[in-house]
């Protein structure tokens, strides 16, 4: 019989703070244990596996991270909501460019945060045939800065990247509303 305080909501939140204290990588199903106070084994009558766990914790972040977001942002109100989840919760924001199984991606909690992602580009003229792309294109851009900020890649100059990350954001902008169609081939 399983235990009365392990349960799958229970395991994922013991996970996330695991991760907020030691890291992403830390993240093991005999980690996960020691930190609940039982053996590994106990785990999996409610977790499959480290991949269904990871998956589990990704949809807890998507999940956190939409919230944070809001409803309808612009692209900027997006992009900074990323940004303030990615000061508050460093190791958890290192949790979303994790790799999923090719399934877990329609899961509620990822399919909200791409709903929100298309969603952010409403205020370009983009045909639906680009969209895939712009929103690669933005999310690398939005998810490459933070990547660079939270190493303190920025670390060496004395000013604030406030200002970097606003001209990143009109480049951004810029790029989305001159976006053009023709094959570059």
């Amino acid at each position: 019989m399983p235990r009365a305080n392990l349960s799958t909501d229970a395991l994922t939140r013991a996970a996330l703070d695991l991760i907020d204290a030691d890291g992403p990588d830390a993240l093991s199903m005999s980690a996960l244990a020691r930190r609940v106070g039982v053996q590994a084994a106990s785990l999996y009558a409610h977790v499959r596996d480290l991949a269904a766990l990871r998956s589990a914790v990704q949809a807890a972040v998507f999940t956190e991270l939409a919230d944070t977001i809001g409803e309808s942002p612009t692209l900027r109100d997006l992009a900074d909501a990323q940004r303030t989840y990615a000061f508050a919760h460093p190791a958890r924001w290192a949790m979303i460019s994790q790799p999923v199984e090719r399934n877990e991606i329609t899961e509620p909690a990822a399919s909200r945060i791409s709903a929100l992602v298309v969603g952010s580009l409403d205020d370009y003229a983009l045909p639906e045939s680009e969209t895939v792309h712009a929103v690669r294109f933005a999310s690398a851009t939005i998810a490459g800065y933070l990547a660079l900020e939270s190493a303190s890649s920025f670390a060496h100059r004395d000013e604030t990247t406030d200002t970097s990350w606003n001209r990143a954001l009109d480049a951004l902008d810029r790029a989305l509303r001159t976006w053009t169609t023709e094959d570059p081939s």
